[in-house]
């Protein structure tokens, strides 16, 4: 839920893939723990951590980190990725807020060098990716998710940064919230 952050059932398990029926009763028993609240916003309904289930999950990610070994490596790996997360959230914004601005349309094309930031940061992650997995397996996921979104741009440069879909920036920001909830790091 934490990568997610507001999401109904279904979505959580695909995004983790799981099945739904097994996912539901998992978050109806964050739910009765006081972890995960249910809500309805503007039409739609979803699952979201609260306060004690942003603690629940730092002490397991903590626990795993510590069982794993794995706080030097991942530490480090956050320091490399720190920069070119840097360059992503600029590019992401200059699209979003020519977009905004009407100064071009989702569907237009993207300057290269803007372009070539996203090229650069996959590269980046395809390289600290093995380094992370090779403590914590569960951070596997993400580079096939980017390389998909990549390839969906080069038709829909929307595949950036939309947030109805599985885009560069909402992949690149779980990667970020999943490095950073590890370590234990506060936005």
């Amino acid at each position: 839920m934490r990568l997610l952050g507001f999401a109904d059932t279904e979505p959580v398990a695909e995004r983790f893939g799981q099945d739904p029926l097994g996912v539901e009763g998992l978050l109806i028993d964050a739910g009765c723990n006081g972890w995960a609240t249910r809500a309805s916003f503007a039409g739609s309904g979803g699952w979201s951590l609260t306060v004690a289930g942003r603690a629940e999950n730092e002490r397991l990610l903590a626990e795993e980190l510590n069982a794993a070994g794995a706080h030097q490596p991942v530490t480090a790996v956050q320091a490399e990725f720190s920069p070119v997360n840097n360059d992503v959230v600029a590019a992401c914004s200059k699209l979003q807020l020519q977009w905004i601005s009407g100064r071009r349309q989702q569907n237009d094309g993207i300057d290269e060098e803007t372009q070539l930031t996203f090229t650069r940061a996959l590269t980046a992650l395809r390289a600290l990716k093995a380094r992370l997995t090779a403590v914590l397996p569960r951070f596997s996921g993400y580079t096939k998710r980017l390389e998909q979104a990549v390839a969906n741009a080069a038709t829909d440069p929307g595949w950036y940064t939309a947030t109805d879909r599985d885009s560069f920036h909402r992949i690149w920001f779980e990667v970020h919230e999943d490095l950073i909830a590890t370590l234990g790091i506060r936005r």
